[in-house]
């Protein structure tokens, strides 16, 4: 099945439940660096990996843009990552296409934010 089929899939499957732990969260590859250097074992096949540390949870992961970046299920950030680690995860957190005034504008509701002038829009087909 085609990865944007599956990511239909899986959007759809949140929006459904009312449950967005399951998509997925993107992190340059570089963040696991830290563990290899601490003595964890990374397998891996072509797209999806997997971070084994003693004692710890199991982290698997997807693999994608030529090995540059991995990605999580948002929900797998919060129950698999110890809280003392998530910084260091945060710190190597990859956004994608955003409308950074979009996001301001949800963070701060009633403020006002300066992004040109209103006009009709008509998105091409």
């Amino acid at each position: 099945m085609p990865s944007n089929l599956v990511w239909k899939r899986t959007v759809a499957r949140a929006v459904s439940s009312g449950d967005a732990s399951a998509l997925p969260i993107h992190f340059s590859a570089s963040v696991l660096s830290r563990y290899i250097e601490g003595g964890a074992k990374i397998l891996r096949t072509d797209t999806v990996g997997r971070l084994m540390q003693p004692g710890k949870a199991v982290i698997d992961f997807g693999i994608v843009e030529d090995d540059t970046m991995i990605h999580l299920r948002f929900g797998d950030i919060g129950s698999l990552i110890p809280e003392s680690e998530r910084s260091h995860w945060l710190e190597h957190l990859v956004a994608p296409s955003v409308s950074r005034p979009y996001l301001q504008m949800t963070l701060q509701p009633g403020a006002c934010h300066d992004d040109g002038q209103l006009r009709e829009w008509a998105p091409e087909s």
